[in-house]
């Protein structure tokens, strides 16, 4: 028996399409022949992803739509609105969902807490996998099948919390929490939880660019087994597991070099 391309003619959608993670989670499933829609916060940025994405495979049916997530106040009504359009009002439904969305990551040490700036870092990242499971639940937008998949992102400081990672340490957490609990409630869709660890992309270059070349490469070899930092097509390769093996569910995997070993 031939072994299928699972990501043929498949609808996939990406949060933070724009993002370099998320991008190359949408060039992974378009070079596979998926049907794919791109979500951002900024339209004129999705426009030009779109066009990059089309440039890259000429005959792919690649599609934007924007979205802000950090609107916490009109979020549950405008990811309905999304998925309207999304899926044709619910005729076309989709077959995998991946949530790569971030915004900046302002995490304040644990002596400058208070209770806005704690529950910031929640909104993106933890609160709008929740209400997408919400709608998921309703079976107007995703095939209820085990072919079905709901990929969330957490981070590798969940596990070995670097000095100052308290509040990322927990969003993390809830998330791996959110991920089993959604497995149970959404079956027979499979959720799934990717952790990237040190990925080459512009957040990351940014702390680069502040310790040196020097320092970095000091970094590479106590952070990592590998020495090196992660591309964003290795860790691609990992949501595309998670939406090709139709027998994996409440698990987390993750593309770190090594990192939990050193």
């Amino acid at each position: 028996m031939a072994h299928p391309n699972r990501l043929h003619n498949a609808h996939v959608l990406v949060f933070g399409g724009t993002s370099v993670i998320g991008y190359g989670v949408a060039s992974m499933a378009l070079s596979n022949g998926a049907i794919v829609t791109i979500s951002g916060s900024a339209q004129p940025k999705v426009d030009a992803k779109v066009a990059e994405l089309q440039s890259l495979y000429p005959s792919a049916n690649v599609n934007g739509i924007p979205l802000d997530l950090a609107d916490i106040a009109k979020l549950e009504a405008n990811l309905k609105a999304l998925f309207e359009k999304a899926t044709n009002g619910g005729q076309q439904k989709l077959d995998h969902i991946v949530h790569c969305a971030g915004d900046a990551l302002l995490l304040p040490k644990i002596h400058e807490v208070s209770a806005d700036n704690a529950l910031q870092v929640f909104h993106v990242r933890w609160l709008a996998p929740v209400l997408i499971g919400k709608w998921l639940a309703t079976g107007t937008y995703m095939n209820a099948a085990t072919s079905s998949s709901f990929t969330f992102t957490g981070g590798s400081n969940t596990a070995k919390p670097m000095e100052g990672w308290s509040l990322g340490a927990s969003w993390g957490g809830a998330l791996e929490g959110l991920m089993r609990g959604l497995a149970v409630d959404l079956k027979p869709i499979r959720v799934n939880l990717m952790v990237p660890g040190a990925i080459d992309t512009p957040m990351f270059q940014k702390f680069l660019d502040g310790v040196g070349k020097e320092k970095e490469a000091d970094i590479k070899k106590a952070y990592t087994l590998l020495q090196t930092w992660g591309d964003v097509r290795d860790i691609a390769e990992g949501y595309g597991w998670f939406m090709r093996d139709h027998y994996v569910t409440g698990t987390i995997a993750s593309s770190g070099g090594g990192r939990l070993l050193k």
